[in-house]
């Protein structure tokens, strides 16, 4: 039974105090343990512990105002979220009729400081404006709309989460350390981020690069989990590692590769043979590239030149390079191979004029094969143009059996009756994707037919009892998936098997079998 009924200035209606031994869950404390007196509103079923609301009701809150508590939503006139976490409010939430500001029990129970000083990252102390005010961050220059910190002394106003930025880190865009600065200062010309590639107003704060007088990022771009591995780098040595270079240079036109040690490479600046790199698993096509002196090895120049080690955008860590031949699937195209390949910034594609970046917009349709991509590599001059990574590393001229010349990669052409068929499927092709074509014979080939699914696997073994075949005989082998002639230039025999022998046209037809 109620002992008595009071009239409490946290609350708006009447409260009865119960001292019986009966268990009450608690709003404050949300806990239904014995603590002697308890609280409860009849027409709101505020229900609290006396020694849980006492300090709120002999002490005013941060903002020298003495809170009122309420339960359910608020009114539609009121904000319907936490004033300091922005979380929605249900339940129990405490209003300041004052300042016009609510707040959830959590951030009543752990409010932010009013003071932090931390020497490492400012050397005045920084106090909480706890109120609705826009302001712009001079962390990250982004734009806030409630109680930033404050140092008066250096008029400055930040984030609180901007308050706790690391100094020093590495990110997987660049080579160096970059530190974070609370003004970055007017350079030699306007300042671009380096991973959103927008310009970065050099007022306010932000990462920068003390070897690269022209490299910046923004601190939030600088500090996404895609980019940032999450480690502090300040009081830690900065010691560059030694990376061992991808070859030794014997003379002018020689080198020893590190993926071919035991032979020497020859330079050979217009190669006409019709051979596969054996880095990127692609043609020469007349590319310069290095050729083995005793055997078939064979590098384009710019496979032979990747680094042994480097950061790479799709990654925090740093990447090494492996020539094991071992049998992978990308996880950036989705691609199977065995052999080696990069891409890097800025990636500069033959069917756009301009540089693309990995810009980290969100999903957007690619322009290639019109799939809806998370995070493709944009154009930061076209804003409608991204490639998926898959159609960002189709090569770019190909060797096919339908036709005598290199089929080149090419989009948004059409003939003059403005269809285009595949010489190989009989398919409609879509001229608004990529697809291949000969520019002397006008043959038009689906992309899917011109690669198949083994064309960046060497051939030869590729796993136990599997190998890679070119699709180069008089006739076709049946596949023993899909039971029909395998129309790619390349497929996968069963070499454990003699009679029947199995081959398949695909990585779903090896699968089902």
């Amino acid at each position: 039974m109620p002992k008595s009924k009071h009239m409490l200035p946290f609350h708006d209606h009447p409260l009865y105090i119960f001292d019986d031994d009966q268990s009450w869950l608690c709003y404050i404390c949300s806990t239904n343990e014995k603590r002697g007196l308890v609280y409860i509103c009849m027409e709101c079923e505020l229900v609290t512990h006396k020694e849980c609301v006492e300090p709120f009701l002999n002490n005013p809150f941060q903002c020298n105002h003495f809170l009122k508590f309420f339960t359910g939503s608020p009114f539609k006139s009121e904000n319907q979220h936490c004033h300091f976490c922005r979380k929605n409010l249900s339940s129990l939430y405490a209003r300041c009729t004052i300042c016009n500001t609510s707040m959830d029990v959590d951030c009543l129970k752990n409010p932010p400081p009013l003071t932090i000083f931390q020497p490492k990252h400012h050397e005045h102390s920084l106090t909480l404006l706890s109120r609705l005010v826009t302001f712009t961050c001079n962390a990250c220059g982004l734009e806030g709309d409630r109680n930033p910190y404050v140092c008066l002394a250096c008029n400055m106003m930040l984030h609180k989460d901007c308050i706790d930025l690391p100094r020093v880190i590495s990110i997987n865009r660049h080579d160096h350390r970059i530190s974070h600065t609370f003004h970055l200062g007017q350079g030699e010309r306007d300042w671009e981020c380096g991973v959103c590639r927008k310009t970065i107003d050099w007022v306010y704060g932000a990462y920068k690069c003390s070897r690269c007088p022209n490299y910046a990022v923004h601190s939030k771009c600088a500090t996404r989990s895609e980019v940032w591995d999450g480690i502090e780098l300040e009081d830690v040595p900065d010691e560059d590692e030694e990376i061992e270079d991808p070859y030794k240079v014997v003379n002018e036109q020689d080198i020893i590769h590190f993926s071919h040690e035991n032979h020497i490479l020859r330079l050979d600046e217009s190669c006409v043979k019709d051979m596969r790199c054996e880095g990127c698993v692609l043609h020469i096509n007349g590319e310069p590239c290095y050729r083995c002196v005793e055997c078939d090895f064979i590098l384009h120049k710019t496979c032979a030149s990747l680094p042994r080690k480097k950061r790479h955008l799709l990654h925090n860590h740093k990447l090494t390079l492996l020539v094991d031949e071992v049998t992978f699937q990308c996880r950036a195209c989705k691609i199977n191979s065995n052999g080696f390949s990069s891409v890097s910034e800025p990636f500069r594609h033959d069917l756009h004029p301009h540089p693309l970046y990995w810009t980290l917009e969100g999903s957007k349709e690619c322009h290639a094969c019109d799939t809806e991509t998370k995070n493709p590599l944009c154009c930061t001059v076209c804003d409608d143009y991204a490639l998926c990574m898959r159609c960002t590393t189709l090569p770019r001229k190909v060797k096919h059996r339908c036709d005598d010349h290199l089929l080149s990669l090419s989009q948004g052409v059409g003939n003059a009756s403005g269809d285009l068929w595949c010489d190989v499927c009989e398919c409609k092709v879509i001229a608004s994707e990529c697809y291949y074509t000969c520019q002397e014979c006008g043959v038009s080939l689906d992309i899917d037919c011109v690669l198949g699914d083994f064309y960046y696997l060497k051939v030869g073994l590729i796993g136990p009892g599997l190998e890679v075949l070119a699709n180069n005989g008089v006739t076709r082998p049946l596949c023993s998936g899909c039971e029909v002639r395998c129309k790619f230039p390349f497929l996968a025999r069963d070499t454990t098997t003699q009679e029947p022998v199995c081959y398949f046209c695909n990585i779903n037809c090896l699968h089902y079998h």
